[in-house]
């Protein structure tokens, strides 16, 4: 796979990854301030995830997950299936 492919899927995780959390702490009721005290990041930090314009490590995605009461794999199989829904930039 080129690496302008990659870039585009890496960049479309992570626009997911934030859409996801975004949908998911507003199923639950919380706001940006609780989700980010749950999972023990700054409510600032979390905003930028949220908006794909931060990139979170493994760990970091981890805690939230945790913050949103999912289990890690099943958030990093939304973004992919999310991910691979979406045609390339």
């Amino acid at each position: 796979m080129p690496d302008s492919e990659k870039r585009s899927l890496r960049e479309r995780l992570y626009e997911c990854l934030g859409q996801i959390v975004t949908a998911r702490r507003k199923r639950l009721g919380m706001s940006q301030e609780e989700l980010a005290q749950e999972s023990g990041i700054d409510r600032a930090f979390l905003s930028k995830i949220e908006g794909g314009k931060k990139q979170p490590s493994f760990g970091l995605v981890a805690h939230i997950a945790q913050g949103l009461r999912m289990r890690y794999a099943r958030l990093v199989q939304n973004c992919e299936e999310c991910a691979e829904n979406e045609k390339p930039a």
